[in-house]
Order: C-alpha cells, then sequence, then structure tokens
C-alpha cells in the first residue's frame, strides 16, 4: 500500500509538472488522473471474477494473488521508470501520459489482486471473537502504509524520481517473489480456510477451532 498510495502524492506531482497533458489544445488536468483508479477498478473488477471462476481449481491461492499484485505494482513503478528515462535527465522534457495510464493500470490490478481477497481472508482466519478487531487492524496497517508512503515521496528531493520509482519496483518485485516461494506454506498455516469449496459450518467450525 505504501507503494499504491504514491498515486496521490509523487505520482501525483509528477504528473501535475513533469507530463504532457495536452490533447490537441486542451491540457487534462492533473487531478483527472485519479478517476483512472476507480475507473479501471469497474471495468477490471468483473473480468478478473469472471476469470477466477472460470479457472475453479486452479484458481490461485490467496498468497500467489498477493504476490501478483507485488509484480503488478511492480510493473507499473517500472512504467514510471520509463516515463523518467525518456526525460533523459532534462526536467524541463514533458513526458507522454500513457506511462502514467499503464502505470494506474497496472496498480489497480494489483489492487484488485489484493484488496478484497485480504479483507476476506481476515474474515475467515481471524477467531470470531477478533473479527472485527482484525478488521480494524488491516485497515490500521493501511494507515501507517499511507504514512510511509508521504516519507518515501518526500524524499524525491534528495534522491530524484528515478530513485524512488526504481526502488519501489525493485522491492515490490523482491516481496513478490517472496511470497510466491512461501505461498504453500502460508496456505499450509491457514488450517483450511483457504479450502474455497468449503461450507460455511465448515469454515465457522475452523474458526471455533483456532479461537
Amino acid at each position: 500500500w505504501a507503494g499504491f498510495e504514491q498515486a496521490g502524492g509523487l505520482m501525483n506531482i509528477y504528473t501535475q509538472q513533469y507530463t504532457d497533458r495536452m490533447i490537441g489544445g486542451f491540457e487534462v488536468p492533473a487531478a483527472w488522473f485519479q478517476s483512472l483508479n476507480p475507473f479501471f477498478i469497474i471495468t477490471l473488477a468483473p473480468v478478473l471474477a469472471v476469470l477466477w471462476v472460470k479457472l475453479g481449481k486452479r484458481e490461485p491461492n490467496s498468497p500467489v494473488k498477493f504476490a501478483l499484485a507485488m509484480f503488478f505494482l511492480a510493473l507499473g513503478f517500472l512504467c514510471m521508470v520509463g516515463a523518467v528515462i525518456e526525460q533523459g535527465g532534462d526536467t524541463t522534457v514533458k513526458t507522454s501520459m500513457l506511462w502514467l495510464v499503464g502505470a494506474f493500470f497496472f496498480h489497480t490490478l494489483g489492487e484488485l489482486c489484493l484488496s478484497p481477497i485480504g479483507l476476506s481472508l481476515v474474515t475467515k482466519l481471524a477467531p470470531l471473537r477478533l473479527a472485527s478487531l482484525m478488521m480494524g487492524a488491516w485497515f490500521g496497517c493501511n494507515a501507517i502504509a499511507n504514512y510511509v508512503a508521504g516519507y518515501v515521496g518526500s524524499h524525491v528531493g534528495e534522491l530524484g524520481a528515478l530513485a524512488i520509482f526504481s526502488g519501489i519496483a525493485v522491492t515490490a518485485m523482491v516481496s513478490g517473489v517472496i511470497l510466491l516461494l512461501f505461498s504453500n506454506t502460508l496456505v499450509r498455516w491457514m488450517h483450511g480456510a483457504e479450502n474455497t469449496h468449503s461450507t460455511a459450518e465448515q469454515i465457522e467450525e475452523q474458526q471455533t477451532q483456532v479461537a
């Protein structure tokens, strides 16, 4: 989330200052690019939902989806790296807005692979008496990530946009690889909650046992 939330910070500043936003004689307001995320959520969420259903038993488990989210986040920031490279070190050069569209596209794919799955896992894995607390902890972690996002973005002046974007991309990629390597172990630790074909009674019984 610390990477994803750069959308409202560093990426927004980059949009305003270093992106060619002209379409004909009209300059697209920088704030409009913030609408790309909800637009892609509306258009991509049904596609992913159908994809998971079509895959059936071949549907990736939750840790693998989290890994995919990290890879998509990395791809999004690689788009931003491409935008910085296009500038060639000249801050007066305006880069193509397509880099930003690509970044928001991949970031939204990552969000769709992480956010709904993560919220679902919290309700499945948390003991019944602690479900509300764990859900609050989930959103508390999001709040911390927002702070980290601001902290990281604030160092762009001394480190440069290329270092920030590439650093986040590398960190996300490494995190994705680690999640992928330990995905089976994580599934075993879930005590059957990952089984999407479990009945509600089975899941409730598993939660009671954990509690």
